[in-house]
């Protein structure tokens, strides 16, 4: 199972070959949407303009992606995992965004990877198996 964060789920939904490709590379429900990723895509597509073709054509990408992927809800056992992997590198004087933080706790959680275009900032998470979508080259 792979949790898709924010970096990964707008690769898709921008229909970039690489990560169409990984998409396409296992059956779609084997990947997995969270709460704090749709809350990012929901933000992210409030500040394009209402009625675009740019808006509508990314809502319609989400539209699709949401259909064909599992979904996870934050638990209670992610919850913990957030608070635990937070208090670890608040001591170590290390910062990641909460919402980065909770799909990485997510995937924990699930025991699950995680798809990202930011392997180097979500690797900081003790015990996450990252996946690096960044495109090579």
């Amino acid at each position: 199972m792979v949790v898709l964060d924010t970096s990964a789920a707008s690769a898709v939904m921008h229909r970039l070959p690489d990560a169409l490709s990984r998409l396409r590379s296992r059956r779609p429900r084997q990947f997995v949407l969270s709460s704090p990723v749709a809350a990012e895509i929901r933000y992210g597509l409030e500040r394009l303009e209402a009625g675009t073709r740019r808006r509508l054509r990314l809502e319609d990408e989400y539209r699709r992606l949401r259909r064909l992927v599992s979904w996870s809800d934050w638990t209670e056992q992610a919850a913990d995992e957030f608070g635990r992997q937070k208090a670890r590198l608040a001591l170590r004087g290390e910062i990641i965004e909460d919402m980065d933080l909770a799909v990485g706790a997510i995937a924990l959680a699930l025991e699950a990877s995680v798809a990202t275009l930011n392997a180097r900032h979500l690797g900081r998470l003790d015990g996450l198996v990252v996946e690096n979508w960044q495109a090579e080259g």
